[in-house]
């Protein structure tokens, strides 16, 4: 493993939960899922389980640190598939041989039913040569801001990204979704810093001033992103930090298409604001080949089932299979709409891939650091 992965890891496996690191097993399923929200939804599962009567037993998760922690740890033996963002599987769990590859016959022709517009994205499902298939992507997007574009205007929100958490006049008006991973990409960016390159001391207390300011400020902090627009709704805030399509969306589609997704279109990484995330779904090498993880794979990629995840219940997101004829026209202009559709090339165009901060270890400890010295 990579020294940049060993710190990210070393650092979450200390945040374990102590079941994890107590190896206190639970019972396994036939079907064992750590994931983001979405791929436990009985829309994606049912029909699975109803063709190959298989069991599932699926976990969700917020960061994907602590969550590749314990794929490798000794929760290892007690999960199939782990859905992660991007370099995880690639810069982390693949070189450390916790995920297998998968079977080129089998998954290599589905590159060619994504969407042609975002293809250098599809690089961090590839080992590192570029010669291994290490898992299957689906959802991706950016991830920043979210607005209510009936306070705070759209070209506003676009223009000063996270410094508008420095107006004095917008103090108590927003939250701070507890995303920890990107959180620290984010108030890197409010300081000006380049959370992908080694930062110095002074860098550092930089980054921990501006966390501490934004905990400060915050009138809502919480890791549910539903209560965080249940806030921009009823207008106990006008904008949350650290939050996407994948956030906003059950807004959106309850009919407040004044809560919007925003991309900030400049920033201290190549003169670009934002990150944009593509989710990697992999197998767990048990040392043997799983026909479920593998038909899961299958399935969640299938025509059918991809629109579903797309759209679960608690988060709507785009997909990289919608450039997939079969799969796009199942896809209704309401429903493009609720995804921000006709802008979602060019925000992506302004965004750098989610990466791992060499300095990830100490930011995340700041990170806490300054979350508890405001609370």
């Amino acid at each position: 493993m990579g020294e940049i992965g060993r710190h990210c890891f070393d650092t979450a496996l200390d945040r374990a939960p102590v079941h994890a690191l107590n190896s206190v097993m639970v019972e396994r399923a036939d079907l064992n899922v750590l994931c983001w929200e979405g791929y436990e939804d009985p829309r994606v599962v049912d029909p699975l389980t109803e063709r190959h009567g298989y069991s599932v037993r699926a976990e969700t998760i917020v960061s994907d640190a602590d969550t590749a922690a314990r794929a490798a740890g000794p929760e290892k033996s007690s999960w199939d598939i782990v859905n992660l963002n991007n370099p995880f599987a690639r810069e982390v769990l693949y070189p450390d041989g916790v995920i297998r590859t998968l079977p080129q016959d089998r998954f290599g022709p589905e590159y060619n039913r994504l969407l042609p517009q975002f293809e250098s994205l599809y690089e961090w499902t590839r080992s590192r040569d570029g010669n291994d298939i290490v898992g299957v992507c689906q959802r991706f997007g950016p991830f920043n801001i979210v607005i209510n574009e009936d306070r705070i205007a759209r070209r506003t929100a676009e223009s000063d990204g996270f410094r508008m958490a420095d107006d004095p006049a917008l103090a108590n008006l927003y939250g701070v979704l507890e995303y920890d991973d990107f959180n620290i990409f984010h108030i890197c960016y409010a300081a000006g810093l380049n959370p992908f390159t080694e930062l110095g001391s002074d860098d550092l207390n930089e980054f921990e001033s501006k966390a501490r300011q934004w905990f400060v400020g915050a009138a809502i902090v919480t890791s549910d992103h539903i209560e965080m627009n249940r806030g921009l709704v009823d207008g106990t805030i006008d904008f949350y930090l650290s939050g996407g399509m994948y956030t906003a969306s059950p807004a959106r589609r309850d009919g407040h298409r004044n809560i919007v997704a925003i991309t900030p279109r400049t920033g201290p990484v190549d003169g670009k604001g934002a990150i944009v995330f593509i989710e990697v779904t992999s197998v767990i090498d048990h040392g043997h080949e799983s026909a479920p993880a593998l038909r899961f794979l299958e399935h969640i990629l299938s025509a059918d089932i991809a629109p579903a995840v797309a759209f679960t219940r608690g988060s709507c997101n785009p997909i990289t299979q919608m450039g997939d004829p079969k799969v796009f026209e199942q896809f209704s202009a309401d429903q493009l709409d609720i995804l921000q559709w006709d802008s979602l090339e060019e925000d992506v165009a302004h965004c750098i891939p989610y990466q791992i901060p060499p300095n990830h270890a100490e930011l995340l400890r700041r990170l806490r650091a300054a979350k508890s010295s405001a609370g």
